[in-house]
């Protein structure tokens, strides 16, 4: 792994579990890197981002399912 995703990591945190997503991957027979597991923990970061403001703009302050 890199200095760069190693630092990235650091600074913003997973917001998922690592170890659950590797789990389920291996169920599949597939493998993972690091990286992969960091993409798919800044994806999740957007999502939420993005339906926090979705709710916002509806005057909500609970984020719902049609948010996403």
């Amino acid at each position: 792994m890199s200095e760069n995703t190693e630092v990235k990591k650091d600074s913003t945190g997973l917001l998922i579990v690592q170890s659950k997503v590797r789990d389920l991957i291996r169920e599949k027979e597939m493998r993972t890197s690091d990286e992969f597991i960091s993409a798919l923990s800044e994806h999740v970061r957007a999502a939420v981002e993005k339906a926090v403001s979705r709710a916002k703009e509806n005057g909500r302050s609970t984020l719902r399912p049609a948010d996403l």
